[in-house]
Protein backbone atom coordinates (compact mmCIF):
# COMPACT_ATOMS: atom_id res chain seq x y z
CA UNK A 1 0.00 0.00 0.00
CA UNK A 2 1.53 3.25 -0.75
CA UNK A 3 2.61 5.80 1.96
CA UNK A 4 -0.63 8.01 3.23
CA UNK A 5 -2.97 6.38 0.79
CA UNK A 6 -5.15 5.61 3.83
CA UNK A 7 -4.67 8.11 5.56
CA UNK A 8 -8.25 10.27 5.62
CA UNK A 9 -9.53 6.63 6.25
CA UNK A 10 -7.49 5.64 8.82
CA UNK A 11 -8.62 8.53 11.06
CA UNK A 12 -11.81 7.77 10.86
CA UNK A 13 -10.97 4.28 12.21
CA UNK A 14 -9.27 5.35 15.11
CA UNK A 15 -11.66 3.77 17.33
CA UNK A 16 -9.77 0.83 16.65
CA UNK A 17 -8.42 -0.30 20.04
CA UNK A 18 -4.55 -1.22 19.99
CA UNK A 19 -3.00 -4.30 20.34
CA UNK A 20 -2.67 -5.18 24.58
CA UNK A 21 1.11 -5.04 25.23
CA UNK A 22 2.40 -7.36 28.24
CA UNK A 23 3.07 -6.27 31.66
CA UNK A 24 6.56 -7.31 31.22
CA UNK A 25 7.10 -4.71 28.27
CA UNK A 26 6.07 -1.80 30.36
CA UNK A 27 5.03 0.08 33.36
CA UNK A 28 1.96 2.29 33.92
CA UNK A 29 2.28 5.98 35.59
CA UNK A 30 -1.12 8.05 35.74
CA UNK A 31 -1.69 9.46 32.47
CA UNK A 32 1.32 7.69 30.80
CA UNK A 33 3.32 4.96 29.93
CA UNK A 34 7.06 3.70 30.64
CA UNK A 35 9.62 2.00 28.39
CA UNK A 36 12.66 1.53 30.62
CA UNK A 37 15.58 4.02 29.60
CA UNK A 38 13.57 5.56 26.91
CA UNK A 39 11.32 7.27 29.87
CA UNK A 40 7.72 8.29 30.17
CA UNK A 41 5.45 9.10 27.48
CA UNK A 42 2.46 11.22 28.76
CA UNK A 43 -0.80 11.06 26.95
CA UNK A 44 -1.94 14.05 28.71
CA UNK A 45 -1.01 17.82 29.03
CA UNK A 46 0.64 18.59 25.28
CA UNK A 47 -0.07 15.40 24.15
CA UNK A 48 -3.47 14.78 25.49
CA UNK A 49 -6.75 14.96 23.90
CA UNK A 50 -7.33 18.38 22.03
CA UNK A 51 -9.72 19.40 19.11
CA UNK A 52 -6.08 19.06 17.38
CA UNK A 53 -5.68 15.56 18.77
CA UNK A 54 -9.28 14.16 19.37
CA UNK A 55 -8.28 10.80 20.34
CA UNK A 56 -4.79 10.08 22.11
CA UNK A 57 -3.22 6.50 22.46
CA UNK A 58 -0.01 5.53 24.34
CA UNK A 59 2.94 4.94 22.06
CA UNK A 60 3.14 0.61 21.79
CA UNK A 61 6.43 -0.72 23.22
CA UNK A 62 9.77 -0.76 21.36
CA UNK A 63 9.07 -4.95 21.05
CA UNK A 64 6.10 -4.28 19.24
CA UNK A 65 7.20 -1.36 17.16
CA UNK A 66 10.73 -3.40 16.12
CA UNK A 67 12.43 0.01 14.90
CA UNK A 68 15.69 -0.95 13.04
CA UNK A 69 18.86 0.80 12.21
CA UNK A 70 20.53 0.13 8.78
CA UNK A 71 23.87 1.88 8.52
CA UNK A 72 25.69 2.56 5.36
CA UNK A 73 29.60 4.21 4.15
CA UNK A 74 31.00 4.86 0.87
CA UNK A 75 32.20 1.23 1.24
CA UNK A 76 29.34 -0.12 1.75
CA UNK A 77 26.41 1.80 -0.46
CA UNK A 78 24.67 -1.59 -0.51
CA UNK A 79 25.14 -4.43 2.32
CA UNK A 80 24.27 -2.29 5.23
CA UNK A 81 25.54 -3.28 9.11
CA UNK A 82 21.98 -3.71 11.19
CA UNK A 83 21.39 -2.95 14.62
CA UNK A 84 17.80 -3.36 16.22
CA UNK A 85 16.61 -0.07 18.10
CA UNK A 86 16.55 -2.22 21.22
CA UNK A 87 20.36 -3.24 21.17
CA UNK A 88 21.89 0.64 20.74
CA UNK A 89 23.95 -0.40 23.25
CA UNK A 90 26.17 -2.18 21.23
CA UNK A 91 26.35 0.65 18.94
CA UNK A 92 29.88 0.30 19.00
CA UNK A 93 30.73 -3.19 18.17
CA UNK A 94 27.25 -3.71 15.79
CA UNK A 95 28.29 -0.64 13.84
CA UNK A 96 31.96 -1.66 13.63
CA UNK A 97 31.84 0.79 9.80
CA UNK A 98 30.59 3.77 11.31
CA UNK A 99 33.51 6.11 10.75
CA UNK A 100 34.16 8.31 13.34
CA UNK A 101 35.87 11.81 10.82
CA UNK A 102 32.76 12.70 9.14
CA UNK A 103 29.35 13.65 9.54
CA UNK A 104 26.35 11.39 10.18
CA UNK A 105 22.90 11.20 8.26
CA UNK A 106 20.20 9.59 9.68
CA UNK A 107 16.86 9.36 7.37
CA UNK A 108 13.34 8.84 8.50
CA UNK A 109 10.29 7.39 6.75
CA UNK A 110 6.48 8.42 7.60
CA UNK A 111 3.27 6.89 7.91
CA UNK A 112 2.67 3.33 6.10
CA UNK A 113 5.99 3.27 4.16
CA UNK A 114 8.70 0.67 4.16
CA UNK A 115 11.91 1.05 3.28
CA UNK A 116 12.10 -2.73 1.35
CA UNK A 117 9.18 -1.46 -1.18
CA UNK A 118 9.76 2.14 -1.20
CA UNK A 119 12.80 3.51 -3.09
CA UNK A 120 13.25 7.20 -1.76
CA UNK A 121 15.77 6.49 1.45
CA UNK A 122 17.98 4.56 -0.75
CA UNK A 123 17.94 6.95 -3.55
CA UNK A 124 18.45 9.84 -1.12
CA UNK A 125 21.56 7.61 0.62
CA UNK A 126 23.02 7.38 -2.56
CA UNK A 127 23.24 11.01 -3.46
CA UNK A 128 24.28 11.40 0.24
CA UNK A 129 26.80 9.55 -0.31
CA UNK A 130 27.96 10.48 -3.59
CA UNK A 131 28.20 14.15 -2.28
CA UNK A 132 30.20 13.36 0.81
CA UNK A 133 31.89 10.34 2.84
CA UNK A 134 29.10 10.28 4.77
CA UNK A 135 27.75 7.53 7.94
CA UNK A 136 24.04 7.13 6.78
CA UNK A 137 21.73 5.31 9.27
CA UNK A 138 18.33 4.52 7.43
CA UNK A 139 15.63 4.28 9.86
CA UNK A 140 13.04 1.46 9.70
CA UNK A 141 9.97 1.50 11.86
CA UNK A 142 7.15 -0.13 9.54
CA UNK A 143 5.99 -2.22 11.78
CA UNK A 144 5.17 0.63 14.18
CA UNK A 145 3.50 2.75 11.44
CA UNK A 146 0.51 0.88 10.32
CA UNK A 147 -3.59 1.99 10.52
CA UNK A 148 -5.19 3.83 12.38
CA UNK A 149 -3.15 6.59 12.16
CA UNK A 150 -3.76 7.57 15.80
CA UNK A 151 -1.48 4.89 16.70
CA UNK A 152 1.42 5.71 14.35
CA UNK A 153 1.55 9.06 15.34
CA UNK A 154 1.98 7.96 19.37
CA UNK A 155 4.43 5.53 18.02
CA UNK A 156 6.67 8.26 16.56
CA UNK A 157 7.63 9.76 20.13
CA UNK A 158 9.22 5.77 21.43
CA UNK A 159 11.22 6.08 17.71
CA UNK A 160 12.41 9.51 18.50
CA UNK A 161 13.47 8.73 22.10
CA UNK A 162 15.23 5.18 20.64
CA UNK A 163 16.97 7.55 18.06
CA UNK A 164 18.30 10.07 20.43
CA UNK A 165 19.82 6.79 22.21
CA UNK A 166 21.40 5.92 19.67
CA UNK A 167 23.22 8.98 18.76
CA UNK A 168 24.20 9.42 22.69
CA UNK A 169 25.71 5.65 22.13
CA UNK A 170 27.59 6.97 19.23
CA UNK A 171 28.97 9.79 20.94
CA UNK A 172 29.59 7.97 23.78
CA UNK A 173 32.02 5.23 21.98
CA UNK A 174 32.38 6.43 18.97
CA UNK A 175 34.00 10.22 19.98
CA UNK A 176 31.83 11.87 17.69
CA UNK A 177 29.52 15.39 18.34
CA UNK A 178 26.28 15.95 18.34
CA UNK A 179 27.14 18.58 15.91
CA UNK A 180 28.57 15.91 13.65
CA UNK A 181 24.50 14.79 13.12
CA UNK A 182 21.78 15.61 10.48
CA UNK A 183 18.20 14.17 11.10
CA UNK A 184 15.86 14.02 7.95
CA UNK A 185 12.70 13.01 7.99
CA UNK A 186 9.45 12.91 5.52
CA UNK A 187 6.26 13.12 6.75
CA UNK A 188 5.60 11.86 10.29
CA UNK A 189 9.71 11.28 10.10
CA UNK A 190 10.11 15.09 10.41
CA UNK A 191 8.56 15.24 14.04
CA UNK A 192 10.24 11.76 15.05
CA UNK A 193 13.42 13.76 14.20
CA UNK A 194 12.21 16.65 16.39
CA UNK A 195 11.48 14.29 19.35
CA UNK A 196 14.70 13.08 18.96
CA UNK A 197 16.48 16.29 18.56
CA UNK A 198 14.73 17.20 21.64
CA UNK A 199 16.66 14.83 23.68
CA UNK A 200 20.49 15.52 22.41
CA UNK A 201 21.62 19.28 22.90
CA UNK A 202 23.56 20.43 20.38
CA UNK A 203 22.23 18.78 17.60
CA UNK A 204 23.20 19.93 14.31
CA UNK A 205 20.74 20.00 12.01
CA UNK A 206 17.16 18.45 11.47
CA UNK A 207 15.50 18.34 7.99
CA UNK A 208 11.47 18.19 8.04
CA UNK A 209 10.71 16.89 4.69
CA UNK A 210 6.98 18.27 4.29
CA UNK A 211 6.02 17.30 8.09
CA UNK A 212 2.83 15.91 8.63
CA UNK A 213 -0.11 17.85 9.02
CA UNK A 214 -3.08 15.97 10.89
CA UNK A 215 -2.31 16.30 15.19
CA UNK A 216 0.50 18.05 14.65
CA UNK A 217 -0.72 21.63 13.03
CA UNK A 218 -1.05 24.42 15.68
CA UNK A 219 0.44 22.34 18.34
CA UNK A 220 2.07 23.14 21.27
CA UNK A 221 5.78 23.40 20.18
CA UNK A 222 6.76 19.96 22.14
CA UNK A 223 4.58 18.01 19.92
CA UNK A 224 5.91 18.96 16.77
CA UNK A 225 9.26 19.32 15.32
CA UNK A 226 10.27 22.97 16.16
CA UNK A 227 13.57 25.26 15.86
CA UNK A 228 14.80 24.33 19.45
CA UNK A 229 15.13 21.13 18.43
CA UNK A 230 18.33 21.28 16.73
CA UNK A 231 21.14 24.47 16.11
CA UNK A 232 19.46 24.53 12.49
CA UNK A 233 16.14 23.21 11.37
CA UNK A 234 14.51 23.63 8.45
CA UNK A 235 11.58 22.17 6.47
CA UNK A 236 10.27 21.86 3.00
CA UNK A 237 6.54 22.66 2.71
CA UNK A 238 5.24 20.88 -0.85
CA UNK A 239 1.33 19.69 0.49
CA UNK A 240 0.07 22.14 2.94
CA UNK A 241 -3.67 22.22 2.19
CA UNK A 242 -6.16 21.46 4.84
CA UNK A 243 -6.63 17.53 5.36
CA UNK A 244 -10.57 18.38 3.55
CA UNK A 245 -8.37 19.37 0.70
CA UNK A 246 -6.82 16.33 1.02
CA UNK A 247 -3.55 18.16 2.52
CA UNK A 248 -1.30 15.75 4.15
CA UNK A 249 1.20 18.49 4.87
CA UNK A 250 1.96 21.26 7.32
CA UNK A 251 0.97 24.65 6.60
CA UNK A 252 2.74 26.51 9.75
CA UNK A 253 6.02 27.94 9.98
CA UNK A 254 7.99 25.40 12.35
CA UNK A 255 11.57 25.92 11.01
CA UNK A 256 14.72 28.45 11.06
CA UNK A 257 13.82 28.51 7.56
CA UNK A 258 10.39 27.36 6.17
CA UNK A 259 10.67 26.91 2.24
CA UNK A 260 7.56 26.81 0.21
CA UNK A 261 8.26 25.83 -3.21
CA UNK A 262 5.28 26.79 -5.79
CA UNK A 263 3.69 28.32 -2.59
CA UNK A 264 3.71 24.95 -0.59
CA UNK A 265 0.55 23.20 -2.22
CA UNK A 266 -0.62 21.65 -5.63
CA UNK A 267 2.91 21.36 -6.72
CA UNK A 268 3.37 21.75 -11.26
CA UNK A 269 3.68 18.37 -12.47
CA UNK A 270 1.47 16.48 -10.15
CA UNK A 271 -0.63 14.75 -12.13
CA UNK A 272 -3.25 11.75 -11.26
CA UNK A 273 -2.51 10.29 -14.57
CA UNK A 274 -1.14 7.02 -13.09
CA UNK A 275 0.61 6.10 -16.26
CA UNK A 276 2.29 9.80 -16.07
CA UNK A 277 3.50 9.22 -12.60
CA UNK A 278 4.63 5.24 -13.40
CA UNK A 279 6.69 6.13 -16.37
CA UNK A 280 8.20 9.17 -13.87
CA UNK A 281 9.03 7.02 -11.02
CA UNK A 282 8.61 3.41 -11.74
CA UNK A 283 5.84 0.97 -10.72
CA UNK A 284 5.65 0.97 -6.91
CA UNK A 285 7.14 4.45 -6.28
CA UNK A 286 4.85 6.09 -9.49
CA UNK A 287 1.73 4.43 -7.53
CA UNK A 288 2.13 6.05 -4.10
CA UNK A 289 2.60 9.13 -6.46
CA UNK A 290 -0.40 9.09 -8.04
CA UNK A 291 -2.12 9.16 -4.48
CA UNK A 292 0.28 11.25 -2.64
CA UNK A 293 2.42 13.33 -5.65
CA UNK A 294 2.50 16.76 -3.89
CA UNK A 295 3.40 15.03 -0.24
CA UNK A 296 6.26 12.97 -1.96
CA UNK A 297 7.54 16.15 -3.61
CA UNK A 298 9.53 17.30 -1.04
CA UNK A 299 11.65 13.96 -0.95
CA UNK A 300 12.50 14.61 -4.52
CA UNK A 301 13.45 18.23 -4.02
CA UNK A 302 15.70 17.24 -1.73
CA UNK A 303 17.12 14.77 -3.49
CA UNK A 304 18.01 16.75 -6.11
CA UNK A 305 19.90 19.24 -4.23
CA UNK A 306 22.49 17.68 -3.32
CA UNK A 307 24.42 16.73 -6.31
CA UNK A 308 22.90 19.73 -9.05
CA UNK A 309 24.87 22.74 -9.27
CA UNK A 310 21.15 24.39 -9.61
CA UNK A 311 21.21 26.14 -5.86
CA UNK A 312 16.80 26.03 -5.47
CA UNK A 313 17.38 29.97 -4.65
CA UNK A 314 14.17 31.32 -2.88
CA UNK A 315 12.90 34.63 -1.24
CA UNK A 316 12.43 35.43 1.83
CA UNK A 317 8.83 36.59 2.00
CA UNK A 318 6.05 37.84 4.76
CA UNK A 319 3.49 36.10 3.19
CA UNK A 320 2.81 34.01 -0.18
CA UNK A 321 0.50 37.19 -1.10
CA UNK A 322 3.60 39.52 -1.20
CA UNK A 323 5.75 36.67 -3.33
CA UNK A 324 3.20 36.20 -5.96
CA UNK A 325 2.86 40.07 -6.16
CA UNK A 326 6.47 40.41 -7.00
CA UNK A 327 7.03 42.45 -3.26
CA UNK A 328 9.92 40.29 -2.40
CA UNK A 329 12.03 39.20 -5.64
CA UNK A 330 15.44 40.56 -4.37
CA UNK A 331 17.96 38.61 -2.17
CA UNK A 332 18.42 41.68 0.10
CA UNK A 333 21.20 42.32 2.52
CA UNK A 334 20.54 39.21 4.03
CA UNK A 335 21.05 36.98 1.09
CA UNK A 336 18.70 34.26 -0.90
CA UNK A 337 18.50 31.11 0.84
CA UNK A 338 19.17 27.68 -0.53
CA UNK A 339 16.11 24.53 -0.64
CA UNK A 340 17.50 21.22 0.35
CA UNK A 341 20.57 20.17 1.07
CA UNK A 342 22.36 23.20 1.12
CA UNK A 343 20.28 25.30 3.07
CA UNK A 344 22.57 25.52 6.08
CA UNK A 345 24.60 28.08 3.92
CA UNK A 346 22.59 31.00 4.97
CA UNK A 347 20.96 30.03 8.33
CA UNK A 348 19.71 32.71 9.91
CA UNK A 349 20.22 34.43 13.45
CA UNK A 350 20.00 32.52 16.51
CA UNK A 351 15.89 33.24 17.11
CA UNK A 352 15.46 34.78 13.87
CA UNK A 353 13.00 32.64 11.23
CA UNK A 354 11.85 32.95 7.67
CA UNK A 355 9.93 31.75 5.20
CA UNK A 356 10.94 31.34 1.70
CA UNK A 357 8.82 30.78 -1.50
CA UNK A 358 10.54 30.03 -4.89
CA UNK A 359 9.20 28.09 -7.90
CA UNK A 360 9.93 24.50 -9.44
CA UNK A 361 9.49 22.77 -12.85
CA UNK A 362 6.90 20.38 -13.52
CA UNK A 363 9.26 17.61 -13.71
CA UNK A 364 12.74 16.29 -13.38
CA UNK A 365 15.68 18.49 -13.21
CA UNK A 366 12.55 20.47 -10.71
CA UNK A 367 15.45 23.46 -9.88
CA UNK A 368 15.10 26.74 -11.72
CA UNK A 369 16.99 29.46 -13.01
CA UNK A 370 15.19 31.99 -12.51
CA UNK A 371 15.09 35.50 -15.41
CA UNK A 372 13.47 38.27 -14.86
CA UNK A 373 12.81 39.83 -18.65
CA UNK A 374 11.33 43.02 -19.30
CA UNK A 375 10.45 44.04 -23.04
CA UNK A 376 10.14 47.44 -24.12
CA UNK A 377 8.19 47.79 -27.26
CA UNK A 378 9.29 51.36 -29.56
CA UNK A 379 7.05 54.23 -29.19
CA UNK A 380 5.77 56.34 -32.51
CA UNK A 381 6.32 53.19 -34.58
CA UNK A 382 3.38 50.44 -35.54
CA UNK A 383 0.52 49.64 -33.67
CA UNK A 384 -1.20 47.58 -31.16
CA UNK A 385 -1.14 43.74 -31.87
CA UNK A 386 -2.51 41.01 -29.75
CA UNK A 387 -0.84 37.82 -29.08
CA UNK A 388 2.11 35.74 -27.70
CA UNK A 389 5.83 36.44 -27.08
CA UNK A 390 8.81 33.84 -26.98
CA UNK A 391 12.36 34.27 -25.98
CA UNK A 392 15.30 31.98 -26.43
CA UNK A 393 18.34 32.91 -24.24
CA UNK A 394 21.70 32.56 -24.98
CA UNK A 395 25.00 33.24 -22.79
CA UNK A 396 29.10 31.86 -22.47
CA UNK A 397 27.85 27.96 -21.09
CA UNK A 398 24.66 27.25 -23.79
CA UNK A 399 21.21 28.38 -24.49
CA UNK A 400 17.62 27.58 -23.49
CA UNK A 401 14.96 26.09 -24.72
CA UNK A 402 11.71 28.14 -26.84
CA UNK A 403 10.25 29.77 -23.78
CA UNK A 404 6.53 31.35 -23.78
CA UNK A 405 6.59 34.55 -21.90
CA UNK A 406 2.85 34.88 -22.18
CA UNK A 407 0.62 32.42 -21.31
CA UNK A 408 -2.30 33.77 -22.79
CA UNK A 409 -2.70 36.17 -25.55
CA UNK A 410 -2.10 39.49 -24.79
CA UNK A 411 -2.02 43.54 -25.77
CA UNK A 412 1.28 44.56 -27.53
CA UNK A 413 0.69 48.25 -27.65
CA UNK A 414 3.05 50.74 -28.89
CA UNK A 415 5.43 52.52 -26.13
CA UNK A 416 4.61 49.77 -23.41
CA UNK A 417 6.78 47.51 -21.16
CA UNK A 418 6.11 44.04 -20.77
CA UNK A 419 7.38 42.53 -18.06
CA UNK A 420 7.86 38.39 -17.36
CA UNK A 421 9.55 36.04 -14.86
CA UNK A 422 11.24 33.33 -16.64
CA UNK A 423 12.47 29.81 -14.84
CA UNK A 424 14.51 27.70 -17.16
CA UNK A 425 16.85 24.17 -16.03
CA UNK A 426 19.37 25.92 -18.21
CA UNK A 427 22.47 27.89 -16.72
CA UNK A 428 23.29 30.40 -19.85
CA UNK A 429 26.02 32.13 -17.80
CA UNK A 430 26.17 35.14 -18.86
CA UNK A 431 23.53 36.71 -21.41
CA UNK A 432 24.90 37.67 -24.67
CA UNK A 433 21.86 37.44 -26.86
CA UNK A 434 17.88 36.73 -26.51
CA UNK A 435 15.94 35.79 -29.79
CA UNK A 436 12.65 37.07 -29.65
CA UNK A 437 9.35 35.72 -31.57
CA UNK A 438 5.68 36.90 -31.64
CA UNK A 439 2.69 35.40 -32.98
CA UNK A 440 -0.04 37.17 -33.52
CA UNK A 441 -3.52 35.82 -31.97
CA UNK A 442 -6.65 37.80 -33.96
CA UNK A 443 -9.36 38.84 -31.18
CA UNK A 444 -12.39 37.03 -33.32
CA UNK A 445 -14.87 40.29 -32.67
CA UNK A 446 -12.14 42.86 -34.27
CA UNK A 447 -12.11 42.05 -38.36
CA UNK A 448 -9.50 44.74 -38.37
CA UNK A 449 -6.98 42.50 -36.18
CA UNK A 450 -7.78 39.76 -38.85
CA UNK A 451 -4.63 38.29 -41.09
CA UNK A 452 -6.56 37.47 -44.04
CA UNK A 453 -4.58 35.47 -46.44
CA UNK A 454 -1.19 36.74 -44.72
CA UNK A 455 -2.17 40.04 -46.74
CA UNK A 456 -1.58 42.45 -43.20
CA UNK A 457 1.70 41.35 -42.52
CA UNK A 458 0.85 41.69 -38.07
CA UNK A 459 4.82 42.96 -36.39
CA UNK A 460 6.01 44.22 -33.59
CA UNK A 461 8.94 46.76 -32.81
CA UNK A 462 11.03 45.90 -30.58
CA UNK A 463 13.52 49.05 -28.76
CA UNK A 464 15.06 46.75 -25.90
CA UNK A 465 15.18 43.86 -24.20
CA UNK A 466 16.34 43.61 -20.45
CA UNK A 467 17.42 40.18 -18.03
CA UNK A 468 17.65 40.47 -14.77
CA UNK A 469 19.48 36.89 -13.80
CA UNK A 470 18.57 35.86 -10.26
CA UNK A 471 21.05 33.11 -9.41
CA UNK A 472 24.01 35.35 -10.98
CA UNK A 473 22.63 38.87 -9.48
CA UNK A 474 23.54 40.02 -12.97
CA UNK A 475 21.51 42.67 -15.36
CA UNK A 476 21.74 42.32 -19.00
CA UNK A 477 20.57 45.51 -21.39
CA UNK A 478 19.58 44.99 -25.11
CA UNK A 479 19.05 47.92 -27.70
CA UNK A 480 17.02 46.35 -30.48
CA UNK A 481 16.45 50.46 -31.74
CA UNK A 482 13.20 49.48 -33.28
CA UNK A 483 13.44 46.53 -35.05
CA UNK A 484 10.45 44.44 -36.63
CA UNK A 485 10.13 41.08 -35.91
CA UNK A 486 6.76 39.54 -38.11
CA UNK A 487 4.41 37.36 -36.62
CA UNK A 488 5.82 33.64 -36.50
CA UNK A 489 9.40 35.06 -37.56
CA UNK A 490 12.40 36.11 -35.13
CA UNK A 491 14.60 38.28 -33.98
CA UNK A 492 18.27 38.03 -32.42
CA UNK A 493 19.05 41.06 -29.72
CA UNK A 494 22.59 41.27 -29.19
CA UNK A 495 23.63 44.21 -28.78
CA UNK A 496 24.62 45.73 -25.63
CA UNK A 497 22.95 49.12 -24.78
Amino acid sequence: MSPWAAVILSLVLTTIETKSIAADETREKRGSVCYGSLGCFATEGPFGVSLKRPIVLNPQSPQQIRTLFKLYTREYKTVPQDLPAIHTSNASTTFSHFKTKTKTKILTHGFLDNPDISSWQKNLKDELLKQGDYNVILVDWSKGNLPPYTQATANTRVVGAQIAELIKQLIKTKGVTAADFHLIGHSLGSHISGYAGERVPGLGRITGLDPAGPYFENTDHTVRLDPTDAVFVDAIHTDSESLIQFGLGLKQPIADLDFFPNLGRDQPGCTRNPFTQISDWGLIQGTSEVVACNHFRAIHFFTESINTRCPFMGYACNSEEDFTSGRCNSCGAAGCAYMGFHADRHVPPRGQTRKIYLTTSTRKPFCQYHLDVAVKLSSGTGQTERGKLFAIFTGDKGNTEKIQLNKDPMELRVGTTHTFKVGTDKDVGVLHSVTISFTHVAPILNPSQWDVLGLRNPKIYIAEVDIDNKESNSRTRLCAGGVSVESDKSLVVNKLC
